[in-house]
């Protein structure tokens, strides 16, 4: 198979954003989604790079990978996504990077407080991570990156199909994977439904199925397009 690119860079799980020694801001991502796609590429003449934030334990390294790299925040994921973007290059951001991070990072664990009236309570102020996919856009332009072709991931509890086309455009995608989450929904083991959209629309649905025959199927689609 003569296919359009020699590497693939596949992001996978959540990243984590402290609030103090003990808490942190992350989300319900396993790394599983990620972990398979990076699994069927290799059987391609590609080489695949598995950049994974805190995934499960089983999720954290895909052997035969050229690399496995780990991150933790959403800051760490854009340096390692942007150091290894080459000509002739797949990204797969199937990641679930943290949107906020808290401005300052308290040195010790944050204690309860009490007054007269009870538990005073916890104001935390955040500010924006990143747009991973805006920066490596921005990233590929500035230094005449060929053959670039990037594939983001749309979690959304509603209204998918508009985010996600709204998204592939924001991001300078060739096409974004939407699936629904939410309780029960798109995280962990559970069955799923993946729409790969594209610049004119919905251009394939996959499944309900679980994760690893998405994952083929999705594969697959990539490696033909």
């Amino acid at each position: 198979m003569n296919l359009k690119f020699k590497r693939v860079i596949v992001t996978s799980g959540p990243t984590r954003e402290w609030i103090d020694p003990v808490r942190y801001i992350s989300n319900a991502s396993s790394g599983k989604m990620g972990y398979e796609i990076a699994k069927c590429f290799l059987q391609y003449p590609v080489e695949v790079i598995y950049i994974h934030g805190n995934t499960l334990e089983r999720y954290a390294k895909v052997t035969g990978a050229k690399q496995n790299l780990e991150v933790e925040t959403t800051m760490q994921l854009r340096d390692t996504v942007l150091s290894q973007l080459q000509n002739d290059t797949l990204l797969v951001m199937a990641a679930a990077p943290a949107d906020f991070r808290p401005i300052m990072t308290a040195e010790h664990k944050i204690k309860k407080e009490r007054n007269s009236e009870g538990s005073k309570g916890l104001l935390l102020e955040l500010e924006e991570n990143p747009d991973v996919l805006k920066q490596v856009d921005e990233y590929v332009k500035e230094n005449q990156i060929q053959n670039s072709l990037r594939v983001g991931f749309a979690a959304e509890t509603n209204d998918l199909e508009k985010h996600a086309r709204e998204k592939l455009t924001r991001k300078g995608l060739h096409f974004i994977v939407g699936n629904v989450v939410g309780h029960g929904k798109g995280f962990g083991e559970v069955e799923s439904i993946l729409r790969i959209f594209g610049p004119t629309g919905l251009v394939k649905e996959i499944g309900p199925l679980p994760k690893e025959n998405l994952a083929e199927a999705l594969v697959q689609f990539l490696v033909t397009v």
